[in-house]
């Protein structure tokens, strides 16, 4: 009678084990999921940024030449006492705005110290690509998580294969490891599992 009951308390603590076991798989293989389609919209948007801030990069040097071209022209025509508001010029709306007033206070300036001037010309071109960099980490850290939760699901499995060879097995003492074993495995990814912070599922 002992034996039946000890039997059946060492496959009820089995059962418990596996359905554990199995909920713990499942869940380390959706947040597996939900991290890895985190990781491509952070990709994608890393991608998106870095052509934004490539472009915006090419527009204001683009800008640049141009507006040094006319800078010079209408500084030259000032020294000279003209009127550098006369005629048609090419230059960039930066240039009229912020750059212009530079040159009428200090006719001896160079473009490049006028610092409104480039900083509206070049600071949009910096946030986009620090925002893209910051997507860039987003990525990394959650296809790490992504990573790390997949091998969870791996060795989950050998420890619910482990669970399962048990029905198989007479000697308590090799049964009773084998149980001890897929407890430890079952344990350490639990503990990981929590260092992964949880996305909430979407329906």
């Amino acid at each position: 009678m002992n034996n039946i009951v000890r039997i059946l308390s060492q496959e009820v603590t089995i059962v418990i084990l596996l359905g554990v076991i199995s909920v713990i798989t499942a869940w380390a293989g959706v947040q597996a999921s939900l991290n890895g389609d985190e990781s491509n919209k952070s990709l994608s948007f890393y991608m998106e940024g870095l052509t934004n801030s490539n472009n915006l990069y090419l527009t204001s040097e683009l800008k640049y030449r141009t507006d040094l071209v006319v800078w010079a022209d209408k500084q030259t025509t000032l020294n000279q006492g003209g009127d550098i508001n006369a005629g048609y010029s090419a230059g960039s709306a930066e240039l009229f705005e912020l750059a212009i007033p530079c040159l009428l206070e200090n006719p001896e300036s160079q473009l490049a110290e006028c610092k409104s001037y480039t900083d509206a010309l070049y600071i949009p071109q910096q946030e986009a690509s620090e925002q893209a960099i910051q997507f860039l980490k987003e990525y990394e850290i959650s296809n790490e998580y992504s990573d790390r939760l997949q091998m969870l699901t791996a060795l989950l499995a050998v420890a619910l294969f482990m669970l399962g060879i048990t029905s198989v097995i007479r000697k308590d003492k090799l049964q009773f490891a084998i149980v001890l074993g897929a407890i430890v495995i079952a344990g350490f990814s639990i503990a990981i599992i929590f260092s992964v912070p949880v996305i909430a599922v979407s329906f």
